[in-house]
């Protein structure tokens, strides 16, 4: 059984921002005090856990935050790269369908704001484009 992380109110990144999600990760830990487990802020930061297993950091999945200037924000490019998988790229997911499409809701979420606050109409994710 899956929980699907709601929209957070992290401070979105500048669209350029870099993304590497093992340093992300790293730095998540330290800054969210999980460096011996889990913790909710630890979780916040991901679109998806493994309710069974919260206490096991294999268990978080769809990481889309880091620390930068000292604070969580949410990085564009994380959020492309988790649209991606959703859509199928690096072989998609095994998490369960139905979290996959809140997932895609929360992702969605995510994308309307980038639109809005980059001024990018052609910020959409891959599963609401015309086709």
């Amino acid at each position: 059984m899956g929980a699907v992380t709601s929209v957070k109110d992290f401070q979105l990144a500048p669209r350029g921002t870099a993304w590497d999600g093992d340093t992300a990760e790293a730095a998540i830990r330290t800054w969210t005090g999980a460096e011996s487990g889990p913790t909710a802020a630890y979780a916040d930061c991901f679109f998806w856990h493994d309710a069974e297993a919260a206490g096991e950091f294999g268990s978080y999945k769809l990481l889309y935050c880091n620390v930068l200037d000292g604070e969580i924000e949410a990085v564009p490019h994380a959020i492309f790269a988790v649209a991606g998988i959703l859509d199928g790229a690096r072989g998609g997911t095994t998490i369960p369908q139905a979290d996959q499409d809140e997932i895609k809701a929360v992702v969605g979420e995510w994308y309307a704001r980038m639109a809005a606050e980059f001024g990018d109409d052609s910020i959409v994710a891959p599963w609401a484009r015309a086709t």
